[in-house]
């Protein structure tokens, strides 16, 4: 990823959307909002106990920077699961500055139309971007433990197959800053959910003399080429939130609250 810097307001990009003229996207960092203490500084999390006025603010200086319409700023109300919806005008803008307003219990937001932005709010889990360059279809994506046993990513590529006939093999993918297989230890049970029943080529969960970790990351990469995404089209952040709580949001490195960082594509 390459990191991009919009005065004080920061914002990762992967290489590969980045040379893709039909699309804006971006991950954010903690800094150049206006939000204070645990939220310092770019806090986009309605839900986690912040100012509300400071929030808005935020998501409105991350428009300005990224050229966005923050009345077009969307966003789900995210349940660790592994559902998606579409979005399209009549949904533009919902949970933008009211989380009772955002689309329900989904962790997946597919667009076709040009000018809405969608977004999904992390601080650890795992965020994924996608495009389809064929026929001009992005999706935002949040793939929590739970959502990553549920096949989330697998979820994504065949609700995109479905619902607006992409095919796999044309699908650029970018996973963004998670807690890594470094840091995110995990019950004996949660490795057990995670790395069972998923024909993994390689160990997502491992036991050492302290106990169980899982690597979200590459439970998801491994996800999607199982799907047919090929590993070229596929771009990993490879940053653990929680090695770098300086620059991103995590929850098990900061505790609670915390803020969330949003990653957020929109056609143009």
């Amino acid at each position: 990823m390459e990191r991009r810097q919009h005065g004080d307001l920061v914002v990762w990009r992967f290489a590969h959307l980045a040379a893709q003229a039909g699309l804006v996207h971006g991950v954010t960092a903690r800094h150049g909002g206006v939000s204070e203490g645990p939220y310092a500084s770019l806090n986009l999390g309605l839900h986690v106990g912040d100012d509300p006025a400071r929030v808005i603010a935020n998501r409105c200086r991350l428009c300005e920077a990224m050229g966005l319409d923050f009345a077009r700023f969307t966003l789900g109300a995210q349940v660790h699961g592994a559902d998606l919806a579409e979005v399209g005008e009549a949904e533009a803008g919902a949970g933008r500055e009211d989380p009772s307003s955002a689309i329900p219990e989904v962790d997946g937001l597919v667009v076709r139309v040009p000018g809405v932005s969608v977004a999904v709010l992390s601080a650890d889990c795992v965020p994924l971007l996608f495009y389809d360059p064929r026929l001009c279809v992005a999706a935002a994506v949040h793939a929590g433990w739970r959502g990553t046993a549920a096949g989330m990513a697998s979820n994504a590529v065949r609700s995109l197959a479905t619902r607006c006939g992409s095919r796999p093999a044309d699908l650029l993918v970018g996973i963004g800053p998670a807690i890594g297989g470094c840091c995110y230890q995990v019950s004996e049970r949660m490795a057990g959910l995670i790395g069972d029943g998923f024909p993994y080529a390689t160990p997502v969960v491992r036991e050492t003399a302290d106990g169980w970790y899982a690597d979200l990351t590459s439970a998801n990469r491994q996800q999607l080429l199982a799907s047919g995404v090929p590993a070229a089209q596929i771009e990993s952040a490879d940053l653990c939130t929680s090695c770098h709580a300086e620059e991103f949001f995590s929850e098990r490195r900061l505790g609670r609250p915390t803020g969330r960082l949003g990653a957020v594509v929109c056609l143009r």
